[in-house]
C-alpha cells in the first residue's frame, strides 16, 4: 500500500510538521493512545499524527509506504484503504481529504502533533456514554 500526498498538500502539512517525528493514520475507533473516547458517530475519522519519534507506539504495528515517509496503522483497519491512496488539499476550505480508486475515505485528516508528555497517564472522574 502506498499513500502520495501531492504537491499542495505537502506544502500545508510543512506548516505543522515538527522537526522530528513518526508519522501515523490513525482510525479514531477507540483503540490506542490517542482516542481518548473513540468516535461515537457512524462517521469515519482519521487523524494523520506527527509522533515523537522516541515513542513507542505498539497499536500501531503495520506500515505504508508515502512519498512523506513510512506511515504506521493499525493492522486491522487495513481493508479500508486501496493499495493507493491519494492526500489531496481543498484549498478553499484548507482541508485535507484521504481517497484512493474505490472513492473518498475521509473529507478531511485531522492533524496531530504527539509527545510524550501528550500520553501521560491521566485519571477521567466520568463515565463516557455516546
Amino acid at each position: 500500500m502506498k499513500i502520495t500526498f501531492i504537491p499542495a498538500a505537502i506544502k500545508y502539512l510543512d506548516r505543522y510538521q515538527p522537526a522530528e517525528h513518526k508519522l501515523m493514520l490513525d482510525y479514531d475507533d477507540g483503540v490506542g493512545p490517542f482516542s481518548k473516547l473513540g468516535n461515537c458517530s457512524m462517521e469515519d475519522s482519521f487523524k494523520l499524527l506527527f509522533v515523537d519519534p522516541d515513542l513507542v507506539v505498539t497499536d500501531f504495528n503495520a506500515v505504508m509506504d508515502s512519498n512523506l515517509g513510512p506511515i504506521y496503522y493499525k493492522d486491522y483497519t487495513q481493508p479500508q484503504f486501496d493499495d493507493e491512496m491519494k492526500v489531496d488539499f481543498n484549498s478553499k476550505y484548507f482541508l485535507l481529504p484521504l481517497s484512493g480508486p474505490s472513492g473518498r475515505l475521509t473529507e478531511n485528516l485531522e492533524l496531530q502533533t504527539v509527545t510524550a508528555s501528550d500520553l501521560a497517564p491521566t485519571t477521567q472522574g466520568t463515565t463516557h456514554d455516546c
